[in-house]
């Protein structure tokens, strides 16, 4: 495994803050969670097909698809996302 991680995530970094500030003010999607998407690309911006995405601690998660986008509904505001792919070294978020 690289020790360098490579993964990065776009969107996803964007979105978190955003998470804490919907928390904050109810909203009628808040009942059946919070939706969390971005895509995964490594160091030359490839999309990472296959990557798994999931919300640590609970069994929630998804894989990237071609474009290694990803789409997931968290519970709350204050979710780690964790992000792995053979060959790389697993993230949280």
């Amino acid at each position: 495994m690289k020790t360098k991680s490579i993964i990065y995530i776009i969107c996803c970094m964007l979105c978190l803050p955003l998470l804490r500030a919907e928390q904050a003010a109810p909203a009628p999607q808040q009942a059946g969670g919070i939706e969390v998407s971005g895509q995964v690309v490594d160091e030359q911006d490839n999309p990472l097909i296959g990557v798994n995405a999931g919300v640590k601690g609970t069994t929630i998660g998804t894989i990237t698809d071609i474009d290694g986008n990803f789409s997931l509904r968290v519970t709350n505001g204050n979710a780690v996302l964790v992000f792995s792919y053979i060959g790389y070294q697993q993230q949280e978020y």
